[in-house]
């Protein structure tokens, strides 16, 4: 079982320079799998070459790059190595860019205890502006949300030593960024049999010494067999430990334990999965992950040493032995899709990606729960709003199978329906006190949909003080509320989805808005007067809410 993180800051570690002797410390030089990084060339302007140093702009932030280095150095014990050669690099570069900017504009920052709230707007500010290789000449918004993350993990290092507040942060920067563009999807049943079958049929070549390839095709195909049956992401299985198998405490027949760790995560994850056959009747297994564990184990045993990596493999100069990275990964599947040529649903050549495989897990581990969220997203390792954010797509499937978890409550509130037996009954049904029903009641608890029982501390509400403004998962939320008086304002968000459709696409409106319509019509409308709905739709569609008359406005949600 893997180590939990250590936390601690570990002080051989640490760096202890006297910049007074030199301007040019040798001990500054950071290496990564990539190669040498020299924070020396951060002390001066704009990050000049090695061998002009002595020309250029020398500024005074010695302490500054010190305890930057020293971050990093600590994060990569942490931290994979490929996330940590890109804080050294590419996050390092953003920051002093940045400061070097600040330097320019008048006001220069010398220590970590200078970066404030207002630093951090400014920096989204410049990140956003900033010129950049691309079509547009600017960063995306994924591309400026990838280099913030890349400053904010190395800044989030000073929080955890209480070198800088965690406010200085803003509160989720980048709402709903990933709806700009196209996600991944899950592979269809079709491909995803094709996709499982080819790759068993390599298994069965290695097994009888006859599969055509090097060692890092073959610990590959391993992986992604193991990814597809486990829902584990690309940097949990290769960096799993060959001791990640452990017998099953109430099971031991027929289930394992198997522990993985996600280093970016910082957690570990334990499974359990079937010994075998689980997931026979999608991809025709006969085996279990265990027994694809101990096989790849066997692979690497002649060069095992003292290594607790179970993907090993040796470089090219067939003498040094190293795990197996998620570069080398990338390339041998790569090279397994080439050799395989197999053709998607849409005539294309079908790629092998372990976030593909993750989502198709993920969708079979819905179907497999009926559709119930929290298990799903233990099982996929997962907190929920991440579960659906990311890895679970909305299936026909998923509709057909949709509960709506919300109160439709189609009583007037007019008149003797807020006598004690109604406030009582409300009070036991939304468990809520007298005091936030009455909030609910008097509109306080108002959603741009309905109502919230629980806006602050609800099931999908952001835990920091501020009212929830999800409004799609409002349908899907046993929070929510829909009284009479909220039809209006609930036929303004359906009628604005429905126009939607002919701005981005049947295929993309039908994936992200179709299984909201669907709940409306299917669980909430079904309540009220057919008198009452037609009035509130007509009234909706000529003279929508003033927070729905726009397609704009869905950019909040």
């Amino acid at each position: 079982m893997s180590n939990k993180k250590d936390y601690k800051i570990k002080n051989n570690n640490l760096i202890p320079v006297d910049f007074s002797k030199s301007n040019n410390n040798d001990n500054l030089i950071f290496t990564t799998c990539k190669g040498k990084v020299d924070f020396n060339r951060w002390n001066y302007l704009d990050r000049p070459k090695s061998d002009v140093l002595t020309t250029a702009l020398y500024l005074n932030r010695e302490q500054l790059i010190l305890d930057v280095f020293n971050a990093i150095n600590q994060l990569s014990h942490e931290l994979a190595d490929q996330t940590v050669e890109a804080l050294a690099s590419s996050g390092c570069i953003q920051l002093f860019e940045f400061l070097d900017y600040k330097y320019k504009q008048g006001e220069a920052i010398f220590s970590i205890s200078q970066i404030s709230r207002t630093t951090i707007d400014e920096l989204l500010i410049w990140l956003k502006n900033k010129p950049a290789n691309t079509k547009t000449g600017r960063y995306s918004t994924l591309g400026v949300r990838k280099h913030y993350s890349t400053i904010k993990t190395i800044l989030t290092w000073f929080v955890h030593k209480n070198k800088l507040s965690s406010e200085i942060f803003p509160y989720a920067p980048f709402v709903n960024v990933n709806r700009s563009g196209i996600g991944t999807e899950a592979y269809s049943k079709s491909e995803f049999s094709k996709l499982m079958r080819f790759l068993w049929s390599q298994i069965n070549l290695i097994r009888n010494d006859d599969f055509k390839g090097p060692l890092n095709q073959k610990l590959s195909i391993y992986a992604l067999v193991i990814a597809a049956k486990t829902g584990r992401n690309t940097s949990s299985i290769i960096n799993m430990s060959i001791d990640c198998i452990q017998p099953h405490p109430l099971a031991a027949d027929t289930h394992i334990l198997l522990t993985t760790f996600k280093k970016r995560g910082m957690n570990t994850s334990v499974q359990a999965m079937r010994n075998s056959y689980e997931l026979q009747d999608v991809y025709s297994s006969h085996k279990d992950v265990a027994g694809l564990i101990q096989e790849v184990s066997d692979l690497t045993k002649t060069f095992r040493l003292k290594e607790k990596n179970l993907f090993l493999t040796i470089k090219k100069d067939n003498r040094t032995v190293c795990a197996l990275t998620e570069p080398l990964f990338f390339k041998s599947v790569q090279a397994i899709c080439l050799k395989a040529s197999i053709i998607d649903d849409h005539g294309k050549l079908l790629k092998f990606q372990v976030k593909r495989m993750r989502k198709t897990f993920g969708n079979r581990i819905w179907k497999l729960t009926g559709g119930d969220p929290i298990k799903t997203a233990k099982i996929m390792g997962n907190t929920t709003p991440i579960l659906n954010t990311h890895y679970l797509d909305v299936t026909p499937e998923m509709e057909k199978n949709h509960k709506y978890l919300g109160h439709i409550i189609s009583e007037s509130l007019l008149g003797n329906n807020k006598s004690d037996s109604f406030i009582k009954h409300m009070t036991e049904s939304l468990n809520i006190d007298s005091d936030s029903l009455n909030k609910l009641l008097i509109g306080d608890f108002n959603t741009g949909v309905g109502r919230c029982s629980d806006p602050f501390t609800g099931k999908y509400s952001p835990k920091n003080n501020s009212a929830c403004s999800r409004f799609l998962t409002c349908f899907k939320c046993p929070n929510q509320v829909v009284l009479e008086s909220d039809l209006h304002r609930l036929f303004s968000f359906y009628w604005l989805l429905v126009k939607e459709s002919g701005f981005i696409g049947k295929s993309k409106w039908k994936k992200t808005y179709s299984w909201v319509i669907k709940v409306i019509d299917s669980e909430i409308t079904p309540v009220f007067s057919k008198e009452l709905l037609d009035k509130a739709k007509e009234s909706a569609k000529i003279t929508p809410h003033p927070m729905w008359s726009n397609r704009l406005d869905l950019k909040v949600i």
